[in-house]
């Protein structure tokens, strides 16, 4: 699989030995099989030299084509696992400590750290992954057009959110996330859960929300007005950091630069204090992976990556303003994914 041969290749040119893959969305990523294993060891190892092996409890089911060895509730798997690793190996975030520290007591010889490479493989999307993600946000964006119509003053959130996710069942395999509707001060909570509260005249109704399509999810922000509110102005401030994240975009320079020119914007304007999250996200099979758009994040950015950008200003008891895209990182810049209209919209 080419997903496996650009693991390899990652593990050789940072001086791997091994990859300790234990994230089921990760195997996921790198067989295409979906495991879920509940509080049981899983683990893909895959070696410099290309071999690979499943760990698998024989609880579970595989009929694909790699290598297995089996356990089952009477063995020790951290036990067998330590016999199928060798040399310095990528350990994967996501494996559990109670793994962890039984593997480096079983096999004190291995030199475990932390695998960004497995990271960074997932990170950068091939051409075909691009469009299926592309597929996926021109979907949300014909949900979000059905949106705009569907806002109406004394519509509870509840009310919105389950029209939208209504259409998502059928436009899609469904949502890539709980679907964000909050009115008013409400909205003043970056992930408030919609409730009963209704919709009165002159408020903002923030809508986050995404799909997936061929197993590859969107996410999109958008920012509606029904009729005038006085805080409009704050829109265009959050368009305008939006935009400076964007034209930021490009390979080569690290997360925290594009933080950095869409956070400015909004700190110029005295609101710095009121943009309280990490300006972005990486996306893929999953609608959180890495790696973060943040003001701490050093890693560089590569062509093909694909991340939100999602400036926000949240003033409690009174007003919250969110506007995300995606974007695709191209070889001079990037590529927005979604292509719903961000100007004001009043309705």
């Amino acid at each position: 699989m080419e997903s496996m041969n650009r693991l390899t290749q990652r593990l050789n040119a940072a001086g791997f030995d091994t990859a300790l893959v234990t994230d089921p969305n990760a195997i996921r990523y790198f067989t295409g099989t979906k495991f879920s294993p509940g509080e049981r060891l899983l683990a893909l190892v895959v070696k410099k030299d290309g071999g690979c092996t499943l760990l698998i409890n024989k609880l579970f089911l595989y009929d694909g084509a790699l290598p297995v060895v089996w356990y089952s509730d009477a063995q020790d798997g951290v036990e067998i696992l330590a016999g199928l690793l060798e040399g310095t190996v990528a350990v994967d975030k996501s494996f559990p400590a109670r793994f962890l520290l039984g593997l480096q007591q079983k096999n004190p010889q291995l030199k475990l750290q932390l695998g960004t490479v497995i990271d960074e493989v997932k990170a950068i999307k091939t051409p075909q992954e691009q469009q299926k993600m592309m597929r996926a946000s021109m979907v949300n964006d014909s949900v979000m057009a059905e949106v705009a119509g569907m806002i109406a003053v004394g519509k509870s959130e509840s009310a919105l959110r389950d029209e939208i996710d209504a259409l998502f069942r059928v436009m899609s395999q469904g949502n890539s996330f709980d679907t964000i509707v909050a009115y008013g001060d409400h909205a003043a909570d970056p992930h408030g859960v919609p409730g009963d509260r209704v919709l009165n005249e002159g408020e903002a109704v923030v809508v986050d929300m995404g799909c997936v399509v061929d197993g590859y999810c969107s996410d999109m922000t958008r920012t509606f007005f029904v009729g005038f509110n006085p805080e409009m102005e704050l829109y265009d401030l959050v368009r305008r950091a939006n935009l400076a994240g964007i034209a930021a975009v490009k390979p080569g320079i690290p997360f925290k630069d594009i933080d950095r020119a869409a956070r400015k914007v909004i700190e110029d304007a005295g609101y710095g204090e009121f943009f309280t999250h990490r300006l972005g996200h990486g996306i893929g099979m999953e609608v959180h992976e890495p790696f973060d758009v943040s003001a701490t994040d050093e890693v560089i950015v590569q062509e093909g990556m694909c991340f939100s950008i999602e400036p926000g200003i949240y003033i409690p008891g009174r007003v919250g303003i969110r506007i995300e895209d995606l974007v695709c990182v191209t070889a001079d810049g990037c590529q927005v994914l979604n292509s719903y209209p961000k100007d004001k919209e009043v309705l």
